[in-house]
């Protein structure tokens, strides 16, 4: 099913435009939208109705007359499966969501504005699999209709740069030759904007046909080259393509920011193999570098990852100033085996007890701040089963050699233990199935993120002192949203620390992470829940288990604190390291 809303008009404009439509494949009931009409003008525009009736009565075409709130009432109330073709002449200020409108309802938009120019040749502009399809389809019907004689895949680059043509203009280049065998790829080279250069295409080409983005976005191409198109100064026809499913890989300033952040600020262990260069960047700069290593019930663990860092990275090349257990009062070995290693060990709860204190990592990572002396500190968990002084580095170095960077996430194949064996699947399921989705809707600039919730991090300290802190596993997650809403991207970067095996949970206690992870991101996103609407969240996650005598309700109490940032924290001397227990 297609609906054609047009403008009222005179008889052969509005008539032009139906065949336009017609020409495009796109003939369908026509919704003829009557302007807001002043008392003296309702003489006039009552004689382009019945004229217009008696047009489209002539071709047997089926009809309907409305004011522009019904014309939008019906873009988004019908079937969600059909194709609506906009007369762009209707969308002006007052009725801008009528487009809008049409894209959120239905599986195609055909927008269009007519302009009188000789040329029959056309420019196809879209990307995206679907949008791109479509304007091949609709160039093609034109063609096969005489309208169109010569159609390009034109590609845009600023003056100066390399007329390589990445992956994704290939793939919706073909995309569109699948439609229209016949199109050819063309380079327009900018010399200021891209959209300078495609209303430099309304000259030389008769039809223009660009992309749609569901919502497009504030100063972004479409939005600007929309406005041209509606306001009557581009020298061709405009047509302006949507199709349902193309919004994930169409351009726009989100897509068009995250692709060089990835390249510029995504590093590996690799390109920071040589600890001589790093040492002389650290001298050269001055600072000192802490390492910490939260802790509860790690004693299996802790002593291979102390003996991993602090032999290469300390004692033989001083890379490290400092490493600190920052313990959770284990109930095990985890503290006589630091301290059996001369490491100075605390434990969270008797770090500034004047504040109080909570269970949690993110609460031992606050109370950390307190204690650790470097110009950079450094998180590395202590349930690792192969430590290795590149994960350290990795981390360090991005921030040694590149002074525009704060902070570093490390990411990491992540093998889960199955029986006897690791496979390559089933790590970060919190981050798959919560964080990432969570971020990619809300915070679409970190979709380049490969583990927006690894612990293993390295930042400088005045960064993080400015950060508020979750108390429990919405730390991380916590830290990364409100370090960009701070700072913004620029300074966020990722390394690649290789492989990193940690001990696999339990798909019940990943319910628990998600839980956390889910209160972190809705109490630091400020703006996506009304004022206090944070304060009214459930603190108890309930899990019941059934079983073969029956099921059992399980509950805990999970919700965290905020810890304020720790520069607002007045100070305290800071407690001496706490002793093994004997």
């Amino acid at each position: 099913m297609t609906q054609h809303f047009i403008e009222l008009t005179a008889p052969k404009r509005l008539m032009a435009k139906v065949a336009f439509a017609r020409s495009a494949g796109a003939a369908g009931d026509v919704v003829l939208v009557l302007p807001k009409t002043p008392d003296e003008e309702i003489g006039r525009v009552h004689r382009l109705v019945a004229a217009a009736r008696k047009a489209l009565g002539a071709e047997s075409i089926p009809f309907q007359i409305v004011e522009i709130d019904e014309a939008i009432r019906l873009a988004t109330s019908g079937d969600p499966s059909r194709a609506l073709v906009i007369d762009l002449d209707l969308v002006h200020h007052e009725n801008a969501g009528l487009l809008e409108s049409a894209c959120s309802s239905s599986s195609q938009v055909i927008g269009y504005k007519l302009h009188q120019n000789p040329s029959r040749a056309a420019a196809i502009f879209a990307r995206g699999d679907s949008n791109a399809a479509l304007a091949g389809t609709v160039v093609r019907r034109l063609t096969e209709a005489g309208v169109v004689d010569t159609a390009s895949f034109v590609h845009v680059t600023h003056a100066g740069e390399s007329a390589t043509v990445d992956d994704s203009v290939l793939e919706a280049y073909g995309k569109v030759k699948a439609e229209l065998p016949q199109a050819r790829l063309a380079i327009e080279q900018a010399e200021d904007t891209v959209e300078s250069a495609i209303e430099h295409c309304s000259r030389q080409y008769g039809l223009l046909v660009l992309g749609l983005p569901q919502h497009p976005r504030k100063r972004s191409v479409t939005e600007h080259l929309l406005a041209q198109v509606i306001a009557g100064l581009l020298r061709a026809t405009a047509v302006f393509v949507y199709a349902r499913g193309a919004e994930v890989e169409q351009l726009s300033d989100t897509t068009k920011a995250i692709e060089p952040w990835i390249l510029k600020n995504t590093f590996s262990q690799d390109e920071f193999a040589d600890i001589d260069r790093l040492l002389q960047a650290k001298r050269d700069r001055h600072v000192s570098i802490s390492l910490i290593l939260p802790a509860l019930n790690e004693e299996k663990t802790v002593g291979q990852v102390i003996d991993a860092f602090k032999g290469p990275l300390m004692d033989e090349r001083p890379l490290l100033d400092e490493i600190i257990l920052m313990d959770s009062d284990s109930g095990d070995n985890t503290r006589a085996i630091a301290t059996a290693r001369g490491i100075p060990v605390y434990i969270h709860q008797q770090v500034r007890p004047d504040l109080g204190t909570y269970a949690g990592k993110g609460e031992a990572m606050w109370k950390a701040l307190f204690v650790a002396k470097g110009d950079i500190l450094v998180f590395v968990d202590t349930d690792l089963s192969n430590p290795n002084p590149s994960f350290v580095s990795g981390l360090v170095g991005p921030l040694l050699l590149d002074e525009r960077l704060n902070f570093i996430k490390g990411f990491y194949r992540r093998p889960v233990r199955v029986v006897n064996e690791f496979v390559e699947v089933g790590g970060g399921r919190v981050t798959e199935l919560t964080a990432r989705p969570l971020l990619n809707l809300w915070y679409p600039e970190l979709g380049g993120l490969f583990q927006p919730l690894a612990g293993t991090i390295a930042a400088r300290a005045g960064i993080l002192r400015e950060l508020h802190f979750m108390t429990g596993y919405g730390v991380e997650i916590g830290n990364v949203i409100e370090y960009v809403r701070k700072y913004g991207i620029d300074g966020l970067a990722q390394s690649e620390l290789g492989e990193i095996i940690h001990r696999n949970q339990p798909l019940e206690a990943l319910s628990k992470m998600s839980f956390q992870v889910l209160e972190a991101f809705f109490r630091l996103s400020h703006g996506l829940m009304a004022p206090g609407m944070a304060d009214h969240m459930n603190g108890v996650l309930r899990q019941p288990f059934l079983s073969d005598t029956g099921f059992t309700l399980y509950q805990a109490r999970l919700g965290q604190e905020v810890r304020p940032p720790m520069f607002s924290v007045p100070p305290l001397d800071p407690p001496a390291s706490v002793a093994p227990p004997v």
